[in-house]
């Protein structure tokens, strides 16, 4: 067989994969005697000052895959460097990424869903079990063999406990699998992973994305809207599908499914029909309490009349009350005004003109205070414009380009207190940012928000 030459002690043979970050090549490891993928970093498309994240990147792909030995997880054998160049020896596998069967449009059948499925989360029950969040599941790191064994690879993003390899704040991973907590920034953990593979399970059971639309349209959905329900798009699915789906998407990890085990679990319960161990956590009309919080979810179709009969009383018994009260007040209001009326005349005395000796100076001093507040002379950072009550967030339209993640900001409300906030997450002009040591509260919105 022709080589394409040698890197250490592999013999390169042909090349069976390139991507924007490597190339993969069909390997032979001259002294154990066995074939390999060696997958090698392309260091000539980063620029320099990328290039160091991009190395320490790939060095944590094999540091984290190098702890882990799972029959569903790819083997890492070795990471060497050859002319500078890093590179990766592992397990020689034949197959396709779930992504081409999936995006060929050929729908899976349930019982293969299943098998990928509880493959893919035996897979991360033992990573997180090892410290280790994978930060990016995806269809694309997903190898299926051609037994149906399926491999999950690319622990490039990974996120190792207790290490500094990464960054908390740092946005990483794929958009339209990402979880809420990755979008703003926060620290993750094995929830995060539970999220993406819910998002996997809902592509595999309709043939669609409950996420779609450029970045910033899939970013806004993941916080704030429910997906369409997996039922309606495959309507040979039972509600507990729907329900299954519902909390591995759960936008808060503590509604989540809280591991890939009890995922697992109630996973084969909805194969087997069998009811799910927080049915009973759920209200019947699940998606009203969560519409509570998540403000765009598209309403239910069933809804009975009865709460709807109990609101309009409601309302007709508030109308009522307040009709009672105008009424209440028109006809004590001449009582007490009668009685006053005739007291002027028996006291004009010349006590009255008193008060403005005082009024001249000190009711003046107060109205000249304003200007005094330095407000408009700090650095403008913007103004609160909105709540996000989901994640207690303020919402700054900033006018200031040099905010970053992690300033303090203060934002001035009207009644002169001064609240200090942390910046979160950018997005365009807006800002979030988090008040310290207090709630959000309504009389926030619309302050005033500098950075000093």
């Amino acid at each position: 067989m022709t080589s394409l030459g040698t890197i250490g002690k592999y013999e390169l043979r042909h090349q069976i994969g390139r991507g924007a970050m490597g190339v993969v090549y069909e390997a032979f490891d001259t002294v154990i005697e066995r074939p390999v993928a060696l997958k090698m970093l392309r260091t000539d498309v980063f620029a320099p000052e990328q290039l160091a994240d991009v190395r320490a990147r790939f060095k944590r792909e094999a540091h984290s895959a190098g702890r882990l030995s799972h029959p569903n997880i790819v083997t890492v054998f070795d990471y060497g460097e050859h002319q500078g160049a890093p590179y990766i020896a592992m397990d020689l596998m034949t197959g396709e990424e779930l992504a081409r069967s999936l995006e060929s449009g050929a729908r899976m059948g349930l019982a293969q869903v299943v098998r990928v499925m509880e493959q893919l989360l035996s897979a991360l029950a033992y990573a997180h079990d090892k410290g280790i969040v994978h930060r990016d599941i995806k269809p694309s790191n997903v190898f299926v063999l051609r037994d149906g064994t399926i491999k999950v690879v690319d622990f490039g993003l990974a996120r190792i406990e207790a290490s500094n390899l990464t960054e908390t704040g740092a946005l990483l991973g794929t958009p339209a699998y990402m979880s809420p907590e990755q979008f703003l920034g926060l620290p993750v953990d094995a929830r995060s992973d539970i999220f993406s593979a819910g998002v996997m399970l809902y592509q595999m059971l309709t043939g669609d994305r409950p996420f779609t639309g450029s970045p910033s349209t899939i970013m806004q959905k993941v916080l704030r809207q429910d997906p369409v329900e997996p039922s309606v798009l495959n309507p040979t699915l039972s509600a507990s599908w729907d329900m299954l789906v519902k909390r591995a998407l759960a936008k808060k990890p503590d509604d989540r499914l809280q591991s890939a085990r009890q995922f697992a679990h109630c996973l084969r319960l909805a194969f087997e029909g069998k009811p799910l161990p927080f049915a009973a956590d759920l209200p019947e009309d699940a998606t009203v309490r969560i519409d509570a919080t998540v403000r765009l979810a598209p309403p239910r179709a069933k809804r009975s009349p009865i709460p709807l009969l109990a609101i309009g009383a409601t309302v007709v018994a508030g109308l009522g009350g307040g009709a009672v009260a105008l009424y209440y007040q028109r006809t004590v209001a001449p009582v007490v005004a009668q009685a006053p009326l005739q007291k002027p005349q028996a006291a004009p005395v010349a006590e009255k003109p008193k008060p403005p000796k005082a009024k001249p100076v000190e009711k003046k001093v107060v109205k000249a205070d304003p200007p005094a507040l330095v407000v408009k002379t700090q650095p403008r950072a913007g103004k609160v414009v909105s709540l996000d009550r989901s994640w207690g967030f303020l919402v700054v339209e900033s006018a200031d380009s040099a905010v970053k993640v992690g300033d303090r900001l203060y934002a001035t409300l009207d009644d002169g207190r001064r609240v200090p906030l942390v910046v979160r997450r950018i997005s365009g002009n807006l800002v979030s940012a988090v008040p310290e040591g207090q709630k959000i509260s309504d009389d926030m919105v619309g302050a005033s928000v500098t950075q000093r």
